[in-house]
């Protein structure tokens, strides 16, 4: 196999070869080359280390950057073009009892066959030797990605035990693959699954995250269910109570583990990617017959669950309140669905959308067509009068007010769309403030 690499990544093999040190390229480029596409970043490995390349590398020309020092990582950028490579020095590793992703200790070697013994699969293990096109594979990695078969390269109970994560990533790759995951490999997985118990919660967001949405990870291949099928793995791993300890605490360990089969995943089969946050919530909640709390929502998705950025946490509990509330019913009358479609303006496309998956956002949908046609501002933006407005009418009226004022103009627009003209509301923003001073 010969790859078109370019001549940034040419000319940096050809400089470590005068140093008495082949480069080769390793992991997922070389996999993905493989199976007949390149949609990933290129990693490269040789025996120098991190010091040895910085004194062989004209500083004009490249910079390293040291990444971690103990696994003898650093970024090599080439100045010209800024096309940077990932480069690790040959290693051997060793591991303590337990699932934690470090190792204890780290040597450096000079040969392939011991940095290949520490990796996970051996579709990941198969080395490509940039200057000659050579390929290394000590494990039938090429065999296996043509059967398409993930499976570990030392025994899967040597491999599991040095990294509980790899679990995670066992799933996880196999999902974005369309691979088969090899039986014995899945069976050793399942009976060491405890191993996440000792993996930190931000090790898991990338693994859960990347399943929710394996079905697009790469464009060459065609896997819609990529991520049910990623999501079942997880449930006959039995992986949930580790995966979302702090949602565990909260409810129990048996709840946790009725989702221990397939039969909870309901509206994240046919949620579109915007959805699948919210619909992975909801389809846990619906089948363990609990509130979607905030409490709930958070143990989930933030601190303690799959980790998501505090923003991110904040908006989906906007939208899964708004859910719940169509649910329940709350929107009980056109007038409180007006004020409503107010509120959840900003959201209002992932709340129907997420509704019109639990068949419950024909009413609103059909509020929100009236609203359009009777021209209702949705928004401050919208509405036609500003603090300014307030400002110069009123000046006795503090400023403190101006957003009180604001947004209950707004709802009497939802009501009255009439009412949404510059001299009638501030004439009835005075009548507000009057209402707001009586208390």
């Amino acid at each position: 196999m010969e790859l078109n690499l370019s001549k940034d990544l040419l000319d940096l093999a050809k400089i470590f070869a005068k140093n008495d040190a082949k480069l080769y390229i390793v992991g997922g480029f070389v996999r993905n080359a493989i199976m007949g596409f390149c949609e990933t970043d290129i990693d490269v490995c040789s025996r120098l280390k991190p010091d040895e390349i910085e004194k062989i590398l004209d500083k004009r020309k490249y910079s390293v950057t040291l990444v971690n020092p103990k696994l003898g990582t650093v970024h090599i950028r080439v100045k010209s073009t800024d096309l940077e490579y990932e480069h690790t020095t040959f290693r051997a590793e060793d591991y303590a009892r337990g699932g934690k992703h470090s190792p204890t200790s780290v040597r450096f070697v000079d040969d392939i066959p011991l940095d290949a013994s520490r990796r996970d699969f051996s579709a990941n293990a198969i080395y490509y030797d940039v200057l000659s096109g050579e390929i290394i594979d000590y494990y039938n990695g090429v065999a296996d990605i043509k059967c398409r078969a993930l499976k570990t390269v030392e025994t899967p109970e040597y491999v599991f035990a040095c990294d509980g994560l790899r679990i995670l990533r066992l799933i996880r790759i196999a999902s974005e693959l369309n691979f088969e995951i090899e039986q014995h490999t899945f069976d050793v997985a399942k009976k060491m699954v405890a191993q996440l118990e000792d993996i930190s919660q931000e090790r898991f967001n990338k693994e859960i995250v990347s399943v929710l949405f394996a079905d697009y990870k790469y464009d060459a291949i065609v896997h819609p269910t990529a991520h049910i099928w990623g999501l079942e793995k997880f449930s006959e791993l039995g992986a949930w109570e580790y995966v979302l300890p702090k949602f565990t605490q909260i409810v129990g360990k048996n709840e946790v583990r009725k989702l221990y089969n397939s039969e909870w995943l309901n509206l994240i089969k046919t949620a579109q990617p915007a959805l699948r946050i919210s619909a992975f919530v909801v389809d846990i909640c619906s089948y363990l017959k609990i509130e979607p709390s905030s409490s709930i929502i958070y143990a989930i998705l933030g601190t303690g669950g799959i980790m998501l950025n505090k923003k991110e946490c904040e908006r989906q509990f906007k939208i899964l309140s708004a859910y719940t509330k169509v649910k329940h019913g709350e929107i009980y009358s056109e007038e409180h669905g007006r004020i409503f479609l107010q509120k959840i303006d900003k959201y209002s496309s992932e709340i129907l959308a997420l509704c019109d998956l639990a068949n419950l956002g024909g009413r609103l949908h059909q509020i929100s067509k009236l609203m359009q046609l009777d021209k209702v501002p949705f928004n401050l933006k919208q509405l036609d009068i500003n603090g300014r407005d307030i400002s110069e009418t009123y000046p006795e009226i503090e400023k403190q007010y101006y957003s009180q004022i604001l947004n209950k103009l707004l709802n009497r627009c939802a009501i009255m769309p009439e009412l949404n003209r510059k001299d009638l509301l501030i004439l009835e923003a005075n009548n507000i403030y009057r209402e707001i001073k009586k208390g």
